[in-house]
Order: structure tokens, then sequence, then C-alpha cells
């Protein structure tokens, strides 16, 4: 016979037992509602933090390109025709950066001699200026003059134009990998944009664009554009663009050969006045 003692200790040791099993229970059960009450949330709330559409995407390449407060590059752009012969040009671009309106752009160029000093201005998408040395004058694009091209280059007037994408287009991501948006643009009813519709290739992780087709109408291709980028001073940069008109099977590439970011810009660059003046050449 075990002392009344031991009984005692034994019972308690029971009751000890049993509560801890309720416990371990109970545990147990608040621990897998909170799982399925977190899965839940993760299943309805992350397509709604994760997901971006169409216009969103496009949104955050404006951003991107308009990332800097100003730029001063230098560049050269080559025509190739069809045979293969090949023209180059020298140039120097200012730009000014805005988030809520559209940049401010000035082009001229270095060379050749018998284009030296042509320059671009471009204000607004409905502000764009042309400069002839030739004749000393200074000529305002019309809407109508849009589509022609910028120095018998396969860049139109309408391509130099600094009004951002959102402006113009409503986008839809049409296709969709682990890496790339494949997004179709269609123009704004209003726009005066010359594509009707703009296929672009969109890099998920940096939103550059690495390729673009661009439609005359919905359904008749007329030039395909393709970007190569580089980080410097920490901006994702189109250092060369290659533009092809597939109608006349003729290409303009254009590549910066060098560029400084965040430089200190007076807005009277960006002026009629300006556009009329020199360039230095080194």
């Amino acid at each position: 016979m075990r002392p009344a003692g031991m009984r005692w200790t034994r019972g308690r040791e029971q009751n000890i037992c049993a509560g801890n099993r309720s416990e371990e229970v109970w545990m147990k059960r608040l621990i897998t509602r909170v799982w399925i009450g977190s899965l839940i949330v993760l299943v309805f709330l992350s397509p709604m933090v994760c997901a971006m559409d169409g216009n969103a995407v496009l949104n955050k390449v404006d951003e991107v390109l308009s990332a800097s407060t100003t730029s001063v590059a230098s560049a050269t752009m080559t025509l190739v025709d069809r045979g293969g012969q090949a023209r180059e040009r020298g140039m120097v671009v200012w730009t000014k950066h805005f988030k809520d309106k559209d940049d401010w752009s000035l082009l001229k160029f270095t060379s050749p001699a018998e284009l030296r000093n042509l320059g671009f201005l471009s204000l607004a998408d409905d502000q764009m200026y042309l400069y002839l040395p030739a004749f000393d004058r200074v000529r305002r694009i019309a809407s109508t003059a849009r589509k022609e091209s910028f120095a018998g280059s396969d860049l139109s007037n309408d391509d130099l134009s600094t009004g951002k994408y959102t402006h113009h287009y409503d986008a839809r991501i049409t296709q969709e990998t682990e890496t790339v948006y494949v997004l179709d643009l269609d123009r704004k009813a209003g726009s005066d944009r010359i594509y009707a519709r703009v296929r672009a290739w969109v890099d998920k992780e940096r939103f550059t664009v690495s390729k673009m087709e661009l439609y005359e109408d919905t359904d008749k291709l007329w030039k395909t554009s393709e970007m190569v980028h580089e980080q410097i001073q920490g901006y994702w940069t189109p250092v060369q663009i290659t533009m092809k008109d597939v109608t006349k099977d003729h290409t303009t590439i254009m590549k910066i050969t060098e560029i400084a970011y965040d430089t200190d810009l007076d807005d009277s660059v960006f002026s009629t006045r300006y556009l009329k003046r020199n360039v230095k050449v080194d």
C-alpha cells in the first residue's frame, strides 16, 4: 500500500497532465486558425497590393525617363540605308525633367558642317520649334508636320517631342513573363501623336523599355525601336536607340557618348533665342 501522500501526488500529476493536454489542443486550434486566416489574407489581398495594370506600368516608365532633374549629353546619329551606306552626325542634347508636366529638350547638331547648328526645341508636346541656320529662322512645328522626318533620319518631329506617354496613351498588359511586361498602348482621343498603337516591352524590375513596335494605324507596322540601357550616375540611361522604318528599310542609330545628370541648367537654355546660338565645337 502506497502512502496517502503519494496518492495525492499522483492525482495532482494526472490533473496537470490533463490540463497540459487541453492547453496543447487549444494552442493547436489557435495556430491552425491563425494560419488559415493568414492564408486567406494572402490569397485575397496580395493581388490587390502587388498586381499592376497597364497604365500603372506606363506611369513607372514615365517616372524612370524623368528621374533626374537635368541632363547634358553628347551623342552620335548614324543613318544607314538599305544598301548599308552609313552617314554619321554629331549632336548635343540638353534636357530638363519635370514630374508633373512635359519635359524640356534642346538638340543641336555639331557635325557635319552642313548641319552644324541646326536645332530642335521641345517645351511641350504641342510646343516644338526647328531652327534652320541656312535661313537663320526659327519655325514652329505645326501639328500637320509631326510626321515629317527630322533632318533626314528615321525619327520624326513627333519622336522628338517630350510629352509623357501617360498623357497620350492608355495601356493594357497583353503578355507577361517573369521579367517583362508587354504593353499595348492605344492613342487617347484628342491626342496628336502620330502612332495609333504602340507595343512596348518593359523590364519588370527597372521599368525601362527594351523594344517598341510603332503602328501608323492599328494594324500597319511603321517602325520598330530597340534600346540598350546602362545605369549612369544611378539613372537608367538609353545609351543606344535603333529606330528602323520598316516601310523604307532604313535605320537610324543614336548612341550617347557622354552624359552628365543633375547639372545646373538655367531655364534660358530652353528658349528660341538659345536655339539660334552657335554650338561650340571642341
